[in-house]
């Protein structure tokens, strides 16, 4: 809970701040850096890859074409596919904030009997794929079926009675299943009265004003959709109809991969579940792979980093996201053409970023608890790999400036708590942040004058405290800083 807190706190000072210009250094980097491999790629027909960072405006790349003719635009849509499955388990989380299902509950209390479908799986195995339910949708004679009815819609039910001998017991091992979700998306709606995409719409991309994301064969697409290419063939013209009934909620959605930086960094700096929600959707348990399933995300290691994300993959597009929970940087990369190496180039474009912004901020160490008043103060960061110079932020009166890891400062007579930020700076950008909460003890009006260190020990053992008011301080930096500040998720 202090942490959830100590990132509302984060989000509360700075929600509003107008995003900074992305850097010039660093977006030249990653574009040469797309170039590059997108043409060595000869499996990647085209691409589009966005990067967000805090307190900037989103960068986004493309290269390649979308058909003959027709280079990739940073507003062309592109199916997402597996990449739906966070939008639907935010979706059940806030269902279950609002008291209108239970994580833990069987799924039989939402679904009727189904061979092979065992209906004392909870809803949370279905999405931490814990449930045994295995995965007919790509495997024959099911994938011929929906290859050779593109225009037909498939419902649920018709999908479920496809479902083969399970796994393993629920809750007894881990398995990769689309059906998890297929059924989660019906669940939603039995709990709800309304579809997925709906759900979807109002509880996700309208609160956020994610307006490139649309659920395919419910919805329209709100611009155009890059053309998709299967086996080396441009297939734009066959029907989707048939594959994205038969998935649904399993892997229905397009968007630009600008929302979808933009996602990712709603939902995972917190701003939309609550403290309990987000817990339960970062609880990551054990695969057989070399990484950990959260709800509808994974957590794994790249170049040394710890990264959440997910991989999709569908006929004709492959997406790949990744957030730096550290840096609170994401990265999307989505391809128009299967097979494709999309995910590797977006792994190459998350790397480029670590290469060369600072390191993230360690700690921050200092005295936790002071008085309105007191003189004096340090604060220090130990060295931050790849940093110029620092920038330090300070609460409503707390006043000092420094470019180096140590702070020293005055604290004024309205000074409240709140918390301290540090992170390194240099020629491409910012890199993640330390914080610390520093409590500050009020004092009587009659005893506002300047307070050391032993007066400031005595009132607080005393319990002295009086009224407060609080004043905007900023912290003089050089021409090369900026202020940190979230960068808004609607377009700037």
């Amino acid at each position: 809970m202090k942490t959830f807190l100590l990132a509302l706190a984060l989000a509360l000072t700075f929600a509003g701040a107008r995003a900074q210009p992305f850097n010039p250094r660093l977006a030249r980097a990653l574009q040469d850096t797309l170039n590059k491999y997108v043409a060595a790629l000869s499996n990647i027909k085209g691409a589009s890859v966005s990067v967000y960072l805090p307190g900037r405006e989103v960068w986004t790349g493309t290269a390649g074409v979308s058909h003959a003719g027709v280079p990739i635009a940073p507003n062309m849509l592109f199916g997402i596919a597996s990449n739906t499955k966070l939008f639907v388990a935010t979706v059940m989380l806030k269902l279950a904030e609002n008291g209108a299902l239970d994580l833990d509950a069987p799924i039989s209390a939402w679904i009727a009997p189904y061979p092979n479908i065992d209906g004392s799986a909870t809803v949370r195995q279905l999405l931490q794929h814990t449930s045994g339910i295995s995965d007919p949708l790509f495997v024959a004679p099911w994938v011929d079926t929906i290859r050779n009815n593109s225009t037909r819609v498939f419902t649920p039910d018709e999908v479920m009675q496809w479902v083969g001998k399970p796994l393993f017991a629920p809750g007894k091992g881990w398995g990769y299943s689309n059906m998890n979700y297929v059924i989660a998306g019906l669940i939603a709606e039995r709990a709800s009265g309304k579809h997925i995409a709906t759900l979807i719409r109002e509880l996700i991309l309208s609160p956020l004003g994610l307006n490139d994301v649309f659920f395919d064969v419910k919805e329209n697409s709100p611009g155009p959709v890059a053309h998709r290419w299967f086996n080396g063939a441009d297939v734009h013209d066959s029907s989707r109809v048939g594959l994205n009934t038969a998935g649904a909620s399993a892997g229905a959605l397009f968007s630009t991969s600008a929302d979808m930086v933009r996602w990712y960094a709603a939902v995972l700096d917190g701003d939309l579940l609550d403290s309990t929600s987000f817990n339960e959707l970062t609880s990551f348990v054990a695969t057989p792979g070399p990484y950990t399933y959260g709800l509808g995300i994974e957590r794994q290691t790249f170049f040394g980093h710890d990264v959440w994300g997910h991989g999709g993959s569908t006929w004709g597009y492959r997406s790949r996201m990744v957030y730096d929970p550290c840096l609170g940087a994401a990265v999307c990369g989505i391809s128009n053409s299967w097979p494709s190496g999309i995910e590797g180039v977006a792994l190459l474009l998350y790397n480029v970023i670590i290469e060369r912004l600072p390191a993230c901020a360690a700690s921050i160490t200092g005295p936790s608890s002071l008085c309105q008043g007191q003189r004096s103060a340090t604060f220090t960061t130990p060295i931050i790999q790849g940093a110029d110079s620092y920038e330090w932020i300070l609460p409503d009166g707390v006043k000092g400036a420094s470019t180096t890891n140590t702070i020293t400062v005055e604290i004024a007579d309205t000074a409240t708590s709140d918390i301290i930020i540090v992170r390194g700076v240099n020629t491409y950008g910012e890199g993640g942040r330390a914080h610390m909460f520093i409590s500050i003890t009020p004092k009587p009006l009659h005893l506002r004058s300047r307070m050391t260190e032993r007066g400031c020990d005595r009132m607080q053992q005393r319990g002295i405290s009086g009224t407060t008011q609080r004043e905007r301080s900023t912290v003089p930096l050089d021409s090369s800083m900026h202020h940190w500040q979230r960068t808004p998720i609607m377009s700037s």
